[in-house]
């Protein structure tokens, strides 16, 4: 049975410019080695964002005045996949690879936007989605979608308050000094009190997003909605309730998968391998017999030519099932070598985006902005800095 695969990843919003160049495509070199830009123009997009996800990112803020507690750990924007097995796209869908997308595979993904657009969507509206394709240019089509977390109402803390109705505060001590801190209210059962404030702007804050919609319930009940909306009606699975599984990104499952088909190819390739040791066994077995028989040592054992026919041929379509299984199994096993060769070959560049993102965020954006200025104005953009002055080169990741 093929199962649902709804998957949500956190990203700062350093990582804009990564994303967006490997969701779509926009990046002369794509880390992921299961990307045919043969089929690339074939992704099929909801929505593609306006110059990059960064430069869409900037302009749903300015469009909403939302607001952002810029750091660089805060999260910015979230991803989400969207899929299921081979078997469902190519045997139930009729997907081929290669082909556009047919009106069987295109109205699930229609379906499943709508769905997670009522999830996820500012007041259920594409207003705060940076990007969305359907990718058909990889082993298995997948949704892959960023959105921006924006609320409109946040959970602040109710303080304890006095009869006059002002704040009770307490002295504590913080850096050496002596601070007056508010004491927050609690209920009955001595829990802190919360309530929920209007925002003048929406914000964008991934706690409250989530808290909003059902807290540390949430994906499991995101993950419940989809299936009633879309899945069941495909017959897709819903998969383990309650799993206290850690998300995993985008490249992580795609591996996991490469590993679990390769898994399952050994086993078959083992269970084929098994049955033709029992056949060639007793196939010999049968030999001796009618040899036995035509030379007069045992009686009534005629007649097994046929059953030794039958059973030459079974042996010999099993030997092609097998050999047809080596054939899977290697190319599987070269796409786990690709993926690793290609992690060791980006890991230097990342490291080095990483360590500029985290000491130099500023700076990061600086270049960025000079090298689509540069393009903008027909320059070859040979000359790479970060802000102003000479402070050094840098490969993006």
């Amino acid at each position: 049975m093929s199962f649902q695969v709804l998957r949500i990843e956190h990203y700062t919003k350093g990582e804009l410019y990564g994303i967006g160049g490997e969701t779509e495509r926009t990046r002369d070199e794509q880390p992921n080695q299961d990307i045919d830009k043969e089929r690339t123009p074939l992704n099929y997009y909801y929505k593609k964002s306006d110059g990059g996800l960064y430069a869409e990112w900037k302009k749903i803020m300015n469009n909403l005045g939302a607001t952002f507690k810029d750091n660089k750990k805060m999260t910015a924007f979230e991803g989400m996949v969207i899929t299921s097995d081979r078997e469902f796209f190519e045997k139930q869908l009729g997907f081929v690879r290669g082909e556009p997308i047919n009106s069987k595979v295109k109205a699930f993904f229609d379906a499943a936007y709508k769905s997670v657009l009522r999830e996820i969507g500012y007041h259920g509206t594409d207003a705060n989605i940076l990007s969305a394709v359907v990718h058909l240019d990889e082993t298995t089509p997948h949704l892959q979608l960023y959105f921006i977390p924006l609320v409109d109402e946040s959970k602040r803390k109710v303080y304890k308050r006095d009869a006059d109705g002002k704040v009770v505060k307490v002295e504590v001590l913080k850096n050496d000094k002596i601070t007056l801190c508010p004491i927050q209210a609690k209920d009955e059962n001595g829990k802190g009190l919360f309530e929920r404030v209007k925002l003048e702007h929406p914000n964008v804050c991934a706690s409250d997003f989530w808290e909003q919609r059902g807290g540390k319930n949430a994906f499991g009940e995101l993950q419940d909605r989809f299936y009633e909306d879309v899945s069941v009606w495909y017959g897709l699975g819903r998969g383990e309730k309650g799993s206290d599984k850690k998300h995993r990104t985008k490249a992580q499952w795609e591996r996991e998968k490469l590993e679990e088909e390769n898994a399952a190819l050994e086993k078959q390739n083992k269970e084929q391998q098994d049955q033709i040791t029992k056949n060639n066994a007793y196939l010999a077995e049968i030999r001796q017999a009618a040899e036995d028989a035509m030379s007069g040592k045992k009686a009534g054992l005629f007649g097994k030519d046929k059953q030794i026919e039958g059973l030459t041929l079974k042996v010999k379509e099993l030997n092609k099932v097998i050999e047809s299984r080596n054939r899977d199994n290697e190319l599987i096993h070269n796409d786990l070598r690709k993926t690793e060769q290609e992690r060791d070959k980006y890991k230097p560049d990342a490291d080095s985006y990483n360590f500029i993102r985290k000491n130099a965020p500023a700076a990061l954006e600086d270049a960025y902005q000079q090298a689509v200025n540069n393009l903008r104005n027909g320059r070859n953009g040979s000359r790479n800095s970060l802000g102003n002055g000479n402070r050094g080169g840098w490969n993006s990741r």
